[in-house]
């Protein structure tokens, strides 16, 4: 769906467990960018929760389908450690294995296998690791852009042969302590991932994942409603008219409907002239409805084969035991196949650069109406396939971190400081993640009349690199970068990898790549010691010399959607006007056949499940802190097996900071390493960071009471990270940025920040409407949503624009210099918190009281007017609110708060239960079943003392607030909900709670929220002893008739379904502006 955003260094992965290994990882090339992949859930956590589990699983767990408990197999450092070798014959001969490779670096052992029958490939990464990853993948090379990949990702998930029940994959999540279930869409495959802790839930995943994926039903309904179908506008009439629904439809209408997805999709449609890659596998709203039930089936049946698959496991599970399952369950009923037909060829490369000039969005938001041209170049790179032993791809990735990233990057000074533009264009950056490699970099907001000069630019600068290389000093500071993310400890190692390995795996090429990276690394600095001239000849090769080479420049259309809109409605008036009496009774009767199906009563115990009792521990995970004084600061000390890294967070309080202050304060924390230091200038800095440091990160936030939710500790947090060795360093540098900011004499550095910061704020609107709508309908109702409103919604968006337009740096200036001599002194830090090994922890306290020692007194400011916390401790909740905010969509974005109790209360657990119940048991059927949304759900806050609704890509509006409000009706209702469902909330709820934690994060609920171990238990208490009747008594407590709520839908500009001023309705502009009926 468009080329990859870009080469990003660390991508980090490890688990951390219990005792966990020296291992992790930074993968180049792994993670996929919205544009690139589309999913069941892609990323947005609507579809399905992106959950994690963080305990080690009790030792024996019990299944409802057999009622029979398992013992686990030793796990973690106690398992049965592997002992293959090539030419090993595995599962009574079905399986062989094909290498065995101990990548030292991360401590795990690789075994790839063969399945000698259908010949599926298999790799599996064998550690101590116990969150246990299962992932296969196919080609999915698609011939046009009717989204058949998609949609068929889609419809695998719900129903098949074993599990003929409606919709396994979302029963699953709620059955399931899963860390991860997904399903996503890549240009040229498809892939089925999930990961758990539970030896039983993996077990009981995997024979549901393989039947979904090789034995789907692919029902008529299914593709109705996941794909596209007909329905008349009013059920009753058939005479009413037609419209498309689907919820894949209605997905992609979302997904394409920004600037940046249209033009990163005519980028990569023309870098790609023949290949697959020319088309949307996600599916373009244009072209989805030209797609049948039987081009669906016929897809699968050819692309979904073992022979064309590309299985991954990861963890302690022993692997002989998936193996067999597998082949019992799937690859045992299949022959081998001749899958080339589904081979990428090699993309036709151009003889000569070619150019393409299209029209995009316009981004709801815009300072300057004469900038909106988008312009970018890009080339066609490196076959890694053919070309799998060429170091090529590597550096080149490498490269482009040297070209891109930060303001000492080359292209940042060639085409960012001269002021042309906003900020890179959409897709900028190398792409790693197909068959054949590219690279893009071009400019956004920009004036039509400045193509020429960036293009030539973009072009000069390629051929000065071809001349002098790039400095070596640059390379050893983003080495630096490579060494700490390898080290640092996550929650995702297993599952990034097992992603990050089929972009080439499926095409038969190096599984272990994202593995490779310290190996690759090695190898690249012993070729540039070697050639003093590596660089020089790189970018001659696939740069200067490479013809294939595609120019696209975008303007802006601001009647993009309404054309889209009216092209629509024009074609279902001609095909309405057209249906014969006979077409319409199939419309009617198909959507009766729909409708009946979903609401038909499905009998889920068909599919396995754990129960509360034996896999959900009583006892909350805890972790030890200590507590101390650090020069007279109160200071956390975490000892964690951080392999080598410290952490450092410092919160400084702001209550007496003037709240007319507020607007700067997001500009404060994002600008403070940005500037300079007086010390150094902007770049200097910059470069100084990163070969020492993960850079150093700043935020404003109000952390709520635990009794009282408007009784909130204001907040501005400062927090880095280093390698042991560079602790001081980091140090050294947190106090040079914290007293020797450079907030005056930048002025044109400064103009430049706010400008790039106002257009990624206005083009964020659209695709982004539902974090703005949120924010909306919360900001009635709590202090710290209030101030979060202020500083990141709209309010927000337009004030940005207002000192953009106004060139007010001065004035901006000024209120940077204020917040600094408010904010930095001794007296405001209000505590800190330290995470290291305990080998580390000495010199980190030493370095950290030297760090406070430094800090100066605070100076007495006078008439600075009311101050912050006094603005929020006035804070009081208005009467109910709705707003529409009208801005350049296809789809809405809808949200429904409401005012409930605190985190303490007796209540805040029952309701937090109760939102997953009514998002698996209600919502889930009408906002995206019937209402055909990409996702909708509902969710209790309890640290906020909020009850919030959501719908995303959702083609409906006030209907769907309707359905937010029968929700709560339901849930009030007696009978609504069963023990069964309370059961499965249950799960759903400590997937979420106990989630994993990287060492680094673990006491971080106990410093910034004042979450104790007390507190967790008996609020995971107070969930455990919920009940049906609990739950009712809850909705009907605080759900039904709060009137101390608010509702806000960011949504189609071209059709607002509600008038400002009436029944209780504000609708406004995407500049906050009341959009008046004339």
């Amino acid at each position: 769906m468009g080329l990859q955003a870009g080469f990003t260094l660390p991508v980090t992965g490890q688990l951390a467990a219990p005792v966990p290994p020296a291992r992790s990882s930074s993968l180049p090339g792994l993670s996929f960018s919205g544009a690139a992949v589309v999913g069941t859930m892609a990323f947005a956590a609507l579809r399905c929760r992106t959950a994690t589990t963080g305990r080690r699983p009790a030792r024996r767990f019990a299944t409802a389908v057999t009622a029979t408990a398992v013992t686990e197999p030793p796990r973690g450092s106690a398992r049965q450690r592997v002992a293959f070798k090539p030419g090993d014959e595995l599962v009574n001969g079905a399986f062989q294995v094909t290498s065995v490779d101990p990548i030292a670096a991360y401590n795990v052992t690789c075994i790839e296998l063969l399945h000698k029958k259908t010949g599926a490939r298999w790799l599996h990464v064998d550690c101590d690791d116990s969150n246990n990853v299962f992932n296969v993948a196919f080609r999915t090379t698609p011939v046009n852009s009717t989204g058949v990949a998609h949609i068929l990702e889609h419809t695998a998930l719900c129903g098949s042969e074993r599990y003929p029940v409606r919709d396994p994959f979302f029963n699953m999540l709620k059955r399931s302590l899963s860390t991860f279930m997904n399903a996503m869409t890549a240009p040229d495959y498809t892939m089925y991932p999930f990961s758990t802790m539970n030896a039983v839930d993996y077990f009981n995943l995997l024979q549901v994942y393989l039947d979904a994926a090789f034995f789907p039903k692919l029902t008529k309904d299914d593709f109705l409603q996941e794909g596209h179908r007909l329905e008349f506008k009013d059920p009753s009439d058939p005479d009413s008219g037609v419209q498309i629904k689907g919820v894949v439809y209605n997905e992609m209408k979302g997904a394409m409907g920004s600037s940046a997805a249209r033009f990163g999709r005519a980028l990569s449609s023309k870098l790609f002239p023949t290949s697959t890659y020319h088309h949307n596998s996600g599916g373009d709203p244009v072209n989805i409805p030209e797609l049948t039930w039987e081009d669906l089936r016929s897809f699968h049946a050819n692309s979904y084969h073992p022979s064309n698959a590309r299985f991954y496991t990861y963890g302690d599970l022993p692997l002989e035991e998936t193996l067999a399952k597998a082949q019992e369950l799937a690859l045992g009923r299949f022959e081998a196949r001749d899958v080339s037909a589904l081979d990428v060829a090699n993309e036709v490369r151009y003889t000569e650069p070619v150019r393409l000039e299209t029209t995009v969005p316009e981004d709801a938001v815009v300072t300057d109406p004469t900038k909106q041209t988008t312009v970018s170049t890009a080339w066609l790179l490196v076959n890694q396939i053919e070309e799998s032993d060429s170091l090529d791809s590597f550096a080149l990735s490498v490269a482009s971190n040297l070209l891109l990233d930060g303001p000492q990057a080359v292209f940042y000074e060639a085409l960012i400081e001269p002021g042309w533009g906003t900020g890179f264009a959409p897709g900028t950056g190398y792409g790693g993640s197909r068959r054949e490699t590219s690279f893009a970099v071009g400019l956004k907001g920009i004036a039509a009349e400045d193509v020429a000069k960036v293009e030539e630019r973009i072009l000069e600068t390629m051929e000065r690199l071809a001349r002098d290389g790039l400095p070596r000093d640059r390379i050893d500071t983003l080495l630096h970068q490579v060494e700490l993310g390898t080290a640092t400890v996550s929650t995702r190692f297993g599952l990034n990898v097992g992603m990050g390995v089929m972009s080439l795996f499926v095409h038969g090429g190096d599984a272990l790549r994202p593995l490779r990276v310290t190996e690759k690394a090695a190898q690249l600095v012993e070729k540039l010691d070697a050639d003093p001239n590596f660089w020089q000849d790189l970018f001659r090769r696939r740069f200067v010399e490479n013809a294939h080479r595609v120019t696209v420049v975008a303007n802006p259309d601001k009647e993009y959607d309404a054309k889209l809109e009216s092209e629509e409605a024009e074609k279902m008036m001609q095909k309405s006007a057209a249906l014969s009496e006979g077409e319409k009774k199939i419309i009617a009767a198909e959507a009766e056949a729909l409708k009946a199906a979903q609401e038909a009563a499905t009998d889920p115990e068909v599919l396995p499940t754990l129960t509360v009792a034996e896999a959900v521990p009583k006892l909350a995970q805890t972790y030890s802190s200590e507590h101390c004084q650090v020069a007279g600061v109160p200071t956390q000390y975490d000892f964690q097996p951080t392999n080598g890294i410290t952490y450092i967070s410092a919160v400084f309080d702001i209550s007496k900071l003037p709240d007319r202050l507020v607007p700067y304060l997001p500009l404060f924390t994002r600008f403070l390493d940005e500037l300079g230091t007086k010390q150094r200038d902007f770049k200097e800095l910059a470069e100084a960071m990163k070969g020492s440091t993960g850079g150093i990160s700043a935020g404003v936030g109000a952390t709520p009471s635990l009794a009282d939710p408007d009784d909130c500790k204001l907040e501005l947090s400062i927090s880095s990270h280093a390698l042991d060795r560079n602790v001081s360093t980091m140090f050294d540098l947190l106090e040079e940025v914290i007293l020797g900011a450079s907030w005056t004499g930048q002025d044109a550095r400064l103009q430049m920040l706010l400008k790039r910061r106002a257009a990624a704020a206005g083009a964020s609107i659209s695709s982004g409407g539902l974090g703005y709508a949120q924010s909306r309908a919360t900001s009635l109702l709590r202090a710290e949503a209030a101030l979060d409103e202020r500083m990141g919604g709209l309010p927000h968006v337009a004030e940005l624009q207002r000192l953009v337009r106004q060139d007010a740096i001065d004035e901006v200036s000024s209120a940077l210099v204020e917040i600094a001599s408010h904010v930095f002194s001794s007296s405001a830090v209000s505590r800190c918190r330290l995470v290291a090994q305990k080998e580390a922890m000495p010199n980190a306290e030493k370095q950290l009281a030297r760090f406070l020692e430094a800090m100066p007194s605070q100076k007495e400011a006078a008439g600075t007017g009311p101050s912050l916390g006094e603005v929020v401790s006035n804070f009081s909740s208005p009467e109910a609110e709705r707003a529409f905010v009208a801005v350049p969509t296809q789809t809405n974005y809808c949200a429904l708060a409401l005012r409930t109790v605190p985190y303490a209360h007796p209540d805040a657990a029952p309701l937090y239960l109760l939102g997953q119940a009514m998002s698996t048991c209600f919502l889930h059927k009408e906002i995206r079943e019937k209402g055909g949304a990409y996702g909708g759900g509902s969710s209790a806050i309890p640290t906020s003392g909020t009850f919030m609704f959501t719908s995303y890509r959702d083609p409906n509006s006030t209907a769907t607030l309707d359905r937010f409000e029968e929700a709560i009706k339901w849930a009030a209702t007696e009978g609504s909900l069963s023990a069964r469902d309370v059961e499965e909330a249950h799960l759903r709820a400590f997937k979420n709670l106990d989630a994993p934690r990287a060492p680094s994060a673990r006491g971080a609920s106990l410093f910034s929220a004042g979450l104790d171990d007390a507190s967790r238990q008996l609020f995971r208490d107070r969930l455990l002893a919920c009940t049906a009747e609990t739950l009712r008594e809850v909705a009907e407590r605080h759900l039904l008739g709060n009137n101390n709520s608010a509702a806000a839908i960011v949504g189609n500009a071209s059709a607002v379904p509600v008038t400002h001023g009436v029944d209780g309705w504000t609708v406004l502009g995407p500049d906050g502006r009341p959009l008046v009926p004339a």
